[in-house]
């Protein structure tokens, strides 16, 4: 089995304008998507499109091809110019293959393994997954960060990868999404990682003028996915989902008090949309 899942450290750092750092001890599955059905027949608690204690859904990803608003769907293809109709009645992974073409990548995907977290007893907010994508020849080849907001809308964005070889790969794009209501949106995400082996790190950093303003970073360990390996989580991590919701919004109480500047989400979408006709 290619599945496996990892116990983190996530440690989050905002430095301008005020300082807010946290650190949490959390857990994600890393699925071989192709293991889908066999992970759900093998795990009494895992379920794959059908309720379970833990369960995956195809419906929770590529949110982004059905977006609710004019505005979110504007946003949505400034990095991943879809044609929605492909995506429909199709799987996570037939739905990456489907990506990896309109954007003309140049590689044919072969395994994928999705860095994410489950539903809990039917809950799920999931802020990012990370899909890493192989080739034929066992090549890494691109990287896909799927971002929610707490509004509902997403934003696909990807790191193709020139040297697969390298031990880390980084990346830089322009945000341009509404992620916080306490951060701008124009500031650019840079990312640095490791492809997941033994262990884990991911760090994304929200940069404005060359200053950090905002240090995330996971690290950890891997954990052979199992009946075990999931009670173990299940027990330590309680409604981890439902937990991220909460932990959120304690963490956006803290920075109302401290009278951090709050940007309105119509507001804010209404500038990107319009940055991005202009670019156009």
């Amino acid at each position: 089995m290619n599945s496996c899942l990892y116990t983190l450290k996530l440690i989050h750092k905002r430095q301008e304008p005020r300082n807010n750092s946290f650190k949490y001890s959390i857990y994600m599955v890393y699925l071989d998507l192709d293991e889908l059905e066999n992970l759900s027949h093998a795990l009494f608690l895992f379920g794959y499109n059908k309720w379970n204690a833990l369960s995956f859904f195809d419906k929770d990803h590529f949110k982004f091809v059905s977006q609710k608003s004019r505005n979110a769907e504007v946003i949505a293809r400034e990095t991943t110019n879809f044609e929605a109709t492909k995506y429909l009645n199709n799987n996570t992974k037939a739905r990456l293959k489907i990506l990896i073409g309109e954007l003309k990548l140049g590689f044919e995907l072969d395994k994928v393994y999705l860095l994410t977290s489950l539903r809990n007893f039917g809950y799920i907010f999931n802020p990012v997954s990370f899909y890493y994508c192989f080739d034929k020849t066992g090549k890494f080849k691109a990287m896909f960060s799927e971002v929610s907001n707490t509004f509902g809308d997403q934003k696909m964005y990807y790191c193709k990868i020139n040297n697969s070889d390298a031990e880390i790969f980084s990346d830089n794009q322009r945000k341009n999404y509404y992620i916080s209501p306490f951060i701008n949106y124009d500031n650019n995400l840079h990312w640095k990682f490791k492809v997941p082996g033994d262990k884990i790190m991911m760090a994304i950093d929200s940069v404005k003028n060359d200053e950090v303003e905002l240090h995330t970073v996971f690290t950890g360990n891997r954990k052979e996915l199992s009946n075990s390996s999931l009670i173990w989580v299940m027990l330590r991590y309680p409604m981890i989902t439902l937990m991220a919701i909460i932990l959120i919004h304690y963490q956006a109480l803290k920075l109302f008090l401290k009278k951090v500047k709050f940007y309105r989400k119509d507001e804010t979408d209404e500038k990107i949309v319009r940055k991005i006709n202009k670019k156009e």
